[in-house]
C-alpha cells in the first residue's frame, strides 16, 4: 500500500506484460473469461451470464470465510452464511436454471450449452461453501446437477485436481501444494506464485 504499486491500495491484481496492473475481481473475471473463451458474444446470453455472476459475488463472503477468519469470528460468520445468505440465494440460482432449461430446450448451463463467466464464478463460491457444508444442494436438485456438470469439465477437473489444498480452515488457513509446501496468511513468505500447482518464492 504504501509503494502504491497495486491500484486502489488492494488485492486482487493482474500484471499484464506491456501494460498497467489491473485491479477489481470482476474486471479481471471478465477479463480471464474473454481470454478463456467463455464471456458470451450474444448480449442478451451475456447479459444473463452477468447477473448469475453479480448474484454469486452476494455470497462472496465465502472466500475470507474459508481462507482468514478464525475463532469466534469464523464461527459468528459462518453460522450468518449458512442461515441467512446462501439459502435464499440457492433458492434464486434454482428458480434461475429451471426457467432457463424450460425456456431453452433444457440448456445444461445458465447462460447456454456451454458454461460462461457467470456459472464459474457461481460454482467457485459453492465449491468453497461446500467445504464447510457438504450437503448445501441437497434440496435443490437442478442445481446439484448443474455442480456436477461444471465439476465434471474436463479443464475445470484438471485445474482442481492440481491446485493447493485449502485447509486449517477457522483455526489457521492456509494453501498446501502437492510437494507438501504450506503458505498461510499469518506466516506469508514474502511473494508467492503458483507455478504448475506448486508454489514459487522470489528469490
Amino acid at each position: 500500500r504504501k509503494s502504491m504499486e497495486f491500484p486502489w491500495g488492494k488485492t486482487p491484481v493482474l500484471k499484464i506484460p506491456g501494460f498497467r496492473t489491473v485491479a477489481q475481481s470482476g474486471a479481471l473475471a471478465r477479463y480471464a473469461a474473454k481470454q478463456a473463451g467463455v464471456y458470451p458474444q450474444d448480449p442478451i446470453a451475456c447479459a444473463m451470464s452477468d447477473s448469475i455472476y453479480e448474484l454469486a459475488q452476494e455470497l462472496c463472503t465465502i472466500n475470507p470465510l474459508v481462507n482468514c477468519f478464525v475463532g469466534h469470528q469464523f464461527h459468528a460468520i459462518r453460522a450468518d452464511y449458512f442461515k441467512n445468505v446462501l439459502p435464499p440465494a440457492l433458492i434464486q440460482l434454482e428458480i434461475e436454471l429451471t426457467r432457463a432449461q424450460q425456456t431453452s430446450g433444457g440448456q445444461p448451463f445458465f447462460a447456454g450449452a456451454t458454461p460462461a463467466h457467470g456459472d464459474f464464478n457461481a460454482f467457485h463460491h459453492l465449491d468453497n461453501a461446500m467445504l464447510l457444508e457438504p450437503d448445501i444442494l441437497q434440496r435443490t436438485e437442478s442445481l446439484s446437477e448443474w455442480f456436477g456438470r461444471m465439476r465434471s469439465l474436463p479443464q475445470l477437473q484438471g485445474f482442481l485436481s492440481n491446485r493447493p489444498v485449502l485447509n486449517g480452515i477457522g483455526e489457521d488457513p492456509g494453501l498446501e501444494d502437492r510437494l507438501g509446501v504450506r503458505i498461510t496468511q499469518r506466516a506469508p513468505p514474502g511473494r508467492a506464485w503458483l507455478v504448475d500447482g506448486c508454489w514459487s518464492f522470489e528469490e
